[in-house]
């Protein structure tokens, strides 16, 4: 699994303040019950490999704030990483139910 994704991503939860209760629930059930970390972003697609979706996520959260930053300040940056970490989680699998 890529590291990289990991030095991105918790400074990222960071800016989780007013819904953070709420994110911990879902980053909870996320990171323990389904393959969040580890399902692919696609599977013959961009980032078709372990890890892809979490990389693609983090990825996608880091151009939300910086197109934020150019074109809607008003925007939390807490949304911005809200929609863009959870994006595609219907990506996600469970046991038994990989994708």
């Amino acid at each position: 699994m890529n590291i990289i994704w990991r030095e991105r991503y918790k400074p990222l939860l960071e800016k989780i303040v007013n819904r953070k209760d709420q994110v911990n629930k879902i980053l909870d059930f996320l990171e323990n019950e389904t393959n969040w970390l580890t399902a692919p972003a696609s599977t013959k697609y961009h980032l078709d490999r372990d890890g892809g979706l979490i990389d693609h996520s983090v990825g996608v959260t880091h151009t939300l704030l910086k197109l934020k930053n150019i074109l809607a300040h008003e925007i939390p940056d807490e949304s911005c990483v809200v929609i863009g970490l959870f994006h595609d989680v219907g990506k996600v699998g469970m046991a038994g139910k990989p994708y």
